[in-house]
Parts: structure tokens; C-alpha cells; sequence
């Protein structure tokens, strides 16, 4: 399932956070994602600490590990699925029924 995820950096930790991205090993880097989270693309609008990566997960719980692993220094107050312009289509016209 392809995902659209919004996360947002508590303010509190932004420096810390962005500090800890902005040195982390390219070692540490190729772990971030866990298995059975492929990241699609990840964007940031960095002074205001938050961002949207698009991500396909296999399982619920992969991309719930994959979010509780950063929930110390942010929340993800949006995820929902993505879909092309027939699928979304398709699922409003059965919601209207």
C-alpha cells in the first residue's frame, strides 16, 4: 500500500533532531527503514520542523514500527493511503452509495 505520511518534530527537540539527521552515517542512513517499509521520497521544510515522506509498507505493522521509532522526537498526525486518479474515482463512487 502506498502511504502519504506527514510528520511533524516536537519543537522542543527540532535542534537535537535535526542535529542527529544532519550527521548521521550513511550506515545508520541505509537502516532508517525497517523491512517492509520502502521510502518513495521524503521532503522537509526544515525551519518549520515538519515534512512528508510517501512510503509503500507491506503490513500495518512495519510502518507502525517504523513511526514509533521516531515518536521521541515527533508525531505523525497524518497518514493516509495514496491513490491514482481512477482508484480515488472508483472509491467515490462507492462512497456515494
Amino acid at each position: 500500500m502506498l502511504l502519504y505520511v506527514k510528520y511533524k518534530v516536537d519543537r522542543e527537540k527540532q535542534s537535537d533532531t535535526q542535529a542527529f539527521f544532519a550527521n548521521i552515517s550513511d550506515e545508520e542512513r541505509a537502516k532508517e527503514i525497517p523491512d517492509g517499509v520502502n521510502l518513495v521520497g521524503r521532503l522537509h521544510d526544515l525551519p518549520n520542523g515538519w515534512g512528508v515522506a510517501i512510503v509503500e509498507a507491506e503490513a500495518q505493522e512495519a510502518l507502525t514500527g517504523w513511526a514509533m521509532s521516531r515518536s521521541s522526537a515527533c508525531t505523525f498526525p497524518v497518514i493516509t493511503p495514496v491513490v491514482d486518479d481512477d482508484t480515488g474515482t472508483k472509491l467515490l463512487k462507492q462512497m456515494q452509495k
